[in-house]
């Protein structure tokens, strides 16, 4: 198998393990900042969304065009940004679930459909342009690796969530 390949079924993997907690929690508590938390459902999905879209999308092949058409991203960066924030929050009249779903779903389409193009030559090459210095990568090998790791991270901290929400872990339907 082609390393480009395991890294892809990887963030499908990952992203599959996100929409099961997605589909399990009632849109209506996405808002809900449970006690002994600093963060609400609709955030860790805005988050997970500009992270794929930075990490296995901007990194890898530089800014996408169709990402750019979809979603506001100046404005989403502000909003779901993770770093150095100490409350990581989504106010009802920023977005509607529906919304940030589809726009969710769709980068997702698109980061995967990206990245069946490419080759494992482009792993050891340095990531895109970008105007800062990535938090952990340095190839674009390191930055989809990191992708998925992240994404299971903030699934952690979504099903953490869900449970402070009395909505227990389901692990078969």
């Amino acid at each position: 198998m082609k390393q480009i390949d395991f890294l892809r079924e990887q963030i499908v993997e990952s992203r599959t393990f996100v929409n099961r907690l997605i589909s399990e929690l009632p849109k209506e508590l996405w808002y809900e900042i449970p006690e002994n938390t600093d963060s609400n459902f609709i955030w860790q999905i805005g988050h997970l969304l500009i992270s794929q879209n930075f990490h296995a999308i901007t990194c890898i092949t530089g800014r996408n065009s169709k990402v750019s058409d979809l979603i506001p991203i100046a404005d989403y960066v502000r909003i779901f940004n993770g770093m150095g924030v100490l409350h990581r929050s989504v106010d009802k009249d920023i977005i509607l679930p529906s919304e940030l779903i589809e726009q969710f779903n769709a980068v997702n389409e698109i980061c995967i459909e990206n990245l069946s193009r490419l080759d494992d030559d482009i792993l050891s090459h340095e990531l895109e342009p970008i105007p800062f210095k990535h938090p952990v990568a340095n190839t674009k090998y390191d930055a989809l690796s990191w992708c998925f790791k992240h994404e299971m991270w903030h699934s952690a901290e979504m099903e953490a969530i869900k449970l402070a929400l009395k909505h227990p872990i389901v692990w078969m339907k």
